[in-house]
């Protein structure tokens, strides 16, 4: 286990190495564009893992201002899962299952991955963006205003401890390429390839899907 941690650590160093070109734009014009960006479609990948267990996917996160539509392929011989939320009503779809709904999408993302803390979901559709969220505590920027970390207590009572390892551009604003989570025995690790503000079906989406290439969780 103890050369799982030096390859994450290998993995965050190099992350924090790799360059992103300088945009000419100050600090406060940079976490406005970030707050301001409302309508977007990010593809990518997504890991969750312990030291026992680990559960790596494709992911297609589509957004409109707080309303968020988020598929999941889970690995071979699993369902996909799509979790959608309008007016803060969530619903979640697992494979051919009837939907199940309720007020929070973590807590239906726990129960359809089967983890036993709920990943923040709705949180994270503020940190994609590198926004912090009204409810973050101990909260850093660098200096050109990129969120770099913060903590947050969620409903169950869950410390987690998020961090914009990568970033990337879009449209004229620092966007994140890599977040990395950490909440009671759960690591989450997202990152966001491409970027696009272009709404599909995303049921029809099959672009990040179809390689069947699937993300490696860093510390496996």
């Amino acid at each position: 286990m103890r050369s799982c941690y030096f390859l994450l650590a290998a993995i965050v160093t190099l992350a924090g190495c790799e360059t992103v070109p300088r945009l000419n734009i100050d600090p406060g014009t940079q976490q406005q564009a970030a707050k301001g960006l409302d309508t977007f479609r990010v593809t990518g990948g997504l890991g969750v893992w312990t030291d026992e267990e680990s559960i790596s996917t494709r992911v297609v996160w589509q957004q409109m201002a707080e309303d968020f539509d988020v598929y999941i392929r889970l690995p071979a011989g699993l369902s996909s899962v799509r979790i959608t939320q309008r007016n803060r009503q969530a619903v979640l779809r697992n494979g051919s299952a009837e939907p199940v709904s309720g007020q929070s999408a973590s807590e239906l993302m726990q129960q359809a991955l089967g983890l036993g803390v709920a990943v923040p979901v709705e949180q994270m559709s503020l940190w994609i963006k590198g926004v912090p969220g009204e409810q973050a505590e101990k909260v850093q920027y660098d200096e050109q205003g990129r969120l770099v970390s913060m903590d947050y207590v969620d409903a169950q009572n869950t410390r987690w401890r998020a961090k914009i390892l990568k970033y990337t551009t879009f449209n004229n604003t620092y966007v994140p390429a890599t977040i990395l989570a950490t909440g009671g025995p759960y690591n989450v690790r997202l990152v966001l390839k491409e970027w696009s503000t272009d709404l599909d079906n995303i049921v029809a989406i099959k672009g990040a899907e179809s390689s069947g290439e699937r993300l490696r969780v860093p510390s496996r």
